[in-house]
Formats: structure tokens, C-alpha cells, sequence
């Protein structure tokens, strides 16, 4: 899949102002954004969309959303190797967020992904997840393997002891309905602990 700047080819010469300027109409958010992107080591999508009006913040958020799915696309359809490969497919989904997610991947005897699927949401350092929920929606996808991947936000991909028992729960559970776990991953922005890498599962 092109690049979204590639796309809209135009937009790949613009600076950063002048793309924002594109976007708000506004030459006041576009000089505050151009600071924040100067002074702040991170500026999320979210940030600059704040300096929108609610309708143009909206349509942006949208747009972005879109192209995050239309990505996903193409990932979808990849057969997952190795924990590189689970990294790289769940990070549209769980780049830079504020809270913990639990995400699981189910894929076809090949390996193949067939959906990924948001189990739960929770706050800045736990998630509450239910085995049944994975198991349920495995089977109504007619998975053969699954992956569990839940983001810390604190930066730190190290597992807690809440991490352990879920990932052991969920491979005794796997066992009984013969549905391979072949990785659990705990994802950090530019970093993950793997438990089948560590020789974990």
C-alpha cells in the first residue's frame, strides 16, 4: 500500500505547518502546532486534533481511522512468523495509547490471520480479561492458534505476575479446546517481552 503522503503527493513537499494549515484552515493552530512539535519529543495525532474545531477534529479523526483500517488490510492477509511479525501487526492498533488494551490475533492452520480482536480496556497499569470471551470468539471465527497481546503504557514491556496467570490460563484453556497459543506478547512503543521467544509457553 502507497504511503497516505504519497497518495496526496502534493502534501509530501509541505512542512509541517503548512500540512496542518491544510487541515485547520487556521494559521493560529497551525504556528501552536509547529511549537509543540519543536518543544515535545512526542506529539500524538490526538494532540494536534485538539486545535481543531469539533467538526474538523471529527472528519481528521475519521480520515486517520480509515487509513489505519485500509493498512490493516493488507497486514491482515500476512501469515505471522515470529514475534517481529506480531509486533509489527498490532502496532497501528496499540501505538501510543494512554490505557492498557487486550487484543487477541486469530489465525487459520497456516498461521494466517483471520481477525483481530479487542478482548478488553482498561486503565493506566491493569486490564480485566476474560478466557471465556478469547475462547468464544475463537471459536466463532473457526480459529486453529491465537496470540494475546496487551500494551503497558508506562513504557516498560516487563510482565507483571497478573501477565504469568493469564498467560498460563489461557494455555491450559487452549489445551482443552485444542486451540494452539503460540505467543503472548506484552507491548511497549518500541519494545515487547515475548513469552513463547522467552520459552514461556
Amino acid at each position: 500500500m502507497r504511503d497516505l503522503f504519497e497518495i496526496c503527493g502534493e502534501c509530501r513537499h509541505l512542512s509541517d505547518a503548512q500540512v496542518v494549515y491544510r487541515i485547520t484552515n487556521s494559521e493560529k493552530a497551525s504556528k501552536e502546532v509547529e511549537r509543540m512539535l519543536v518543544q515535545e519529543d512526542k506529539v500524538t495525532i490526538e494532540d494536534i486534533c485538539q486545535k481543531l474545531t469539533p467538526a474538523r477534529r471529527d472528519m481528521a479523526l475519521a480520515v486517520v481511522e480509515l487509513y489505519r483500517r485500509l493498512a490493516e488490510r493488507k497486514v491482515n492477509a500476512e501469515v505471522v512468523r515470529s514475534s517481529k511479525d506480531i509486533y509489527r501487526v498490532m502496532t497501528p492498533c496499540m501505538h501510543d495509547l494512554k490505557i492498557e488494551e487486550c487484543w487477541s490475533i486469530f489465525l487459520n492452520q497456516s498461521n494466517r490471520i483471520i481477525r483481530k480482536q479487542r478482548i478488553s480496556v482498561g486503565g493506566l497499569t491493569a486490564t480485566q480479561v476474560d478466557i471465556r470471551v478469547i475462547m468464544a470468539e475463537a471459536l466463532k471465527c473457526n480459529a486453529t492458534a491465537m496470540i494475546l497481546c496487551h500494551n503497558h503504557p508506562s513504557g516498560s514491556c516487563r510482565p507483571s505476575n497478573d501477565d504469568n496467570r493469564l498467560t498460563e490460563s489461557l494455555r491450559q484453556a487452549s489445551i482443552v479446546m485444542n486451540i494452539r497459543l503460540l505467543d503472548h506478547l506484552v507491548y511497549a512503543d518500541g519494545d515487547y517481552f515475548s513469552y513463547a521467544d522467552e520459552g514461556r509457553l
